[in-house]
C-alpha cells in the first residue's frame, strides 16, 4: 500500500517533471530519490510521534543512503550491464549485510536511546496481564 502511494504521489510526478530536463532514461532516478527522501521524512515523523523527542534525522539519512545506493546500482547496471551482475547467492548476503549494518547504525538508535522499546515491552506486558485477568 505504501509503495503504491509513494509511486503515485511522489515517483510518477517527479519523474514526469524531470523527464523534460534529463530524458526518459534518467528521469526515474530523481523519482526514486524523491520517494526515498519522502519515505525517510515520514518515518522521522512516525518516530517523533513514538518517542516525542526532537528528530535527529538519522532515519531520514537511512532512507536517503538507501535511495542513493539504488540510484548508483541502477547507473552501474546501465553502464556496465551484465558484467556487473552478481549471482543471487552473493548479492543476497551483501544486501542483507548492508541493510543490517545501516539499520543498526541509523534506523534503530533513535528508538533504543529514547526508551521506546522498553515502553513498548511494558505496554505489551500490560496487555497480556489484562487478557490473563479477563480469562
Amino acid at each position: 500500500m505504501v509503495t503504491n502511494l509513494l509511486r503515485h504521489t511522489i515517483y510518477i510526478p517527479v519523474k514526469t517533471v524531470s523527464k523534460s530536463m534529463l530524458g526518459p532514461q534518467w528521469a526515474s532516478l530523481f523519482g526514486v530519490m524523491a520517494s526515498f527522501l519522502i519515505s525517510g521524512l515520514m518515518h522521522e515523523l512516525l518516530f517523533y510521534y513514538i518517542t516525542r523527542v526532537t528528530p535527529t534525522w538519522e532515519v531520514t539519512c537511512f532512507f536517503v543512503i538507501h535511495g542513493l545506493c539504488v540510484v548508483v546500482e541502477y547507473g552501474l547496471m546501465k553502464g556496465l550491464g551484465p558484467m556487473l551482475s552478481l549471482h543471487w547467492a552473493v548479492a543476497g548476503p551483501i544486501t542483507t549485510a548492508f541493510l543490517m549494518s545501516t539499520s543498526t547504525w541509523l534506523f534503530f538508535p533513535p528508538l533504543l536511546l529514547n526508551g521506546a522499546d522498553e515502553r513498548l515491552i511494558n505496554e505489551f506486558n500490560n496487555l497480556v496481564d489484562c487478557i490473563v485477568r479477563i480469562l
